[in-house]
């Protein structure tokens, strides 16, 4: 749900060799997809980007470079994504609704991306500690909100992990019911969040 560290230094590489990265990335992500973990082979990645196997082979030493890069630029490029939505924000509520309805969107418009990830977590062993970290990102968030008064008292780490818990279900909900209104799926989840962590004044 968030940038991990694994991101590859960029300076000093041409704009060329930016963008065959770039495009050797997309075309993992959409094998991934298709085809799963264990069938993502350079190959199969290479014969997608219409490039030749070596080629990856000079941009990534091996399969797991290529994964943590994958890893690193959909969560980056999705952090992106949600920060615009939070942009502007006022309140704790306000950016709460933003973080989880930027989300859903973005699950919606690159759902391949989503699948990807959860495919090279699952393989790689990654899973648990980006799980711990997302659960850190929103029990600061959540604390904060309590701390300002804005939000009731309640188990910091729990809501954190259930709001984890129904993010992580979007992609696979959204994959199975390919007619869902995202507008109305996304608004409705953040309202069930709103409406559990917002303090009720008596």
């Amino acid at each position: 749900m968030r940038p991990n560290d694994r991101s590859v230094d960029q300076k000093g590489r041409s704009f060329i060799e930016t963008a065959r990265r770039a495009q050797i990335v997309e075309a993992a992500v959409d094998t991934l997809a298709e085809l799963g973990y264990a069938k993502a082979s350079f190959a199969r990645i290479a014969q997608r980007a219409g490039i030749s196997p070596g080629l990856i082979s000079y941009h990534f030493r091996n399969k797991q470079e290529l994964m943590e890069q994958v890893v690193t630029e959909v969560n980056a490029d999705m952090e992106r994504a949600i920060e615009e939505r939070v942009e502007g924000a006022e309140g704790h509520v306000a950016v709460l609704r933003a973080v989880i309805e930027g989300f859903v969107h973005y699950c919606a418009a690159r759902p391949a991306r989503l699948v990807a990830v959860g495919q090279i977590e699952g393989a790689e062993g990654w899973g648990a500690q980006e799980r711990e970290q997302s659960i850190g990102d929103f029990e600061q968030l959540l604390r904060s909100g309590q701390d300002d008064g804005e939000f009731r008292s309640f188990s910091s780490r729990l809501m954190a992990a259930t709001l984890l818990a129904a993010l992580e279900a979007v992609p696979t909900e959204l994959h199975a019911r390919p007619d869902t209104d995202v507008r109305a799926y996304a608004d409705e989840l953040a309202t069930t969040f709103e409406l559990a962590v917002r303090k009720v004044d008596h």
